[in-house]
């Protein structure tokens, strides 16, 4: 037997116990499994109440990831993008005014405050709070603006 042909007759054994051994990639699909996909949030207003608009300028989208310790309240601000947030855990508590409030809690998601909206969030649970935050605003275009 030649070198090419031993070769060749290695390779097709390989590739057949591969294929038989079950490490195929086709091995481990199944019609029946599919994903669970849930819509979380789907919404054209902010949970205060203001209608969404996008930005004029060149689309850019912001993913941040928030760690707060218990008890942390963040300045009062404004966002000049719509966004929506998702908590991983802890308790957090937006307040717009004293009679609208938002309290969200591991698991929870909304539809963050836009426009002209001054609020602040804040760590009302015992322990560290972290939130997933997502923006779809502009190129140059601060995500926070502080009041």
């Amino acid at each position: 037997m030649s070198f090419k042909t031993g070769t060749l007759a290695v390779l097709l054994l390989l590739s057949t116990a591969f294929l038989h051994s079950g490490c195929s990639p086709r091995s481990k699909l199944s019609e029946n499994k599919k994903p669970i996909i849930e819509t979380l949030v789907k919404s054209s207003m902010s949970w205060s109440g203001e209608t969404y608009s996008y930005p004029e300028g060149k689309a850019e989208l912001t993913l941040l990831r928030i760690t707060a310790p218990p008890g942390f309240r963040t300045p009062v601000h404004t966002h000049s993008q719509p966004g929506v947030a998702y908590v991983i855990k802890g308790l957090l508590e937006c307040v717009v005014s004293a009679d609208k409030t938002l309290i969200a809690g591991e698991g929870d998601s909304f539809a963050t405050s836009y426009g002209n909206v001054p609020h602040y969030c804040q760590n009302v649970g015992d322990e560290e709070a972290l939130i997933l935050v997502a923006y779809a605003g502009v190129d140059g275009l601060p995500i926070t603006i502080s009041n």
